[in-house]
């Protein structure tokens, strides 16, 4: 899953990992130094499709752009687990 591998993604990064599973809480690293981090998370829709995203910036400015690969390899990891892909 998307949480057994952060301490492969994000090295060193110091978050309590099944901590941030329970909450379902993303983290990402600036991609140069993977200190600077930034946890985010996404709330069910609120008003019809409408939902927010909470940003904790660490020292990092970007918007989670590894956070998008990493989820899209363990969708594909789980889906070759099950034979489907």
């Amino acid at each position: 899953s998307y949480f057994e591998v952060i301490d492969v993604r994000v090295p060193n990064h110091g978050e309590d990992v099944p901590r941030l599973a329970k909450n379902k809480i993303l983290i990402d690293a600036d991609m140069e130094t993977k200190r600077k981090l930034l946890l985010q998370i996404f709330t069910q829709n609120c008003i019809g499709p409408i939902f927010f995203e909470i940003i904790q910036r660490k020292g990092n400015e970007g918007f989670g752009e590894g956070n998008f690969q990493a989820l899209f390899e363990s969708i594909e990891r789980d889906q070759m687990k099950r034979g489907v892909l």
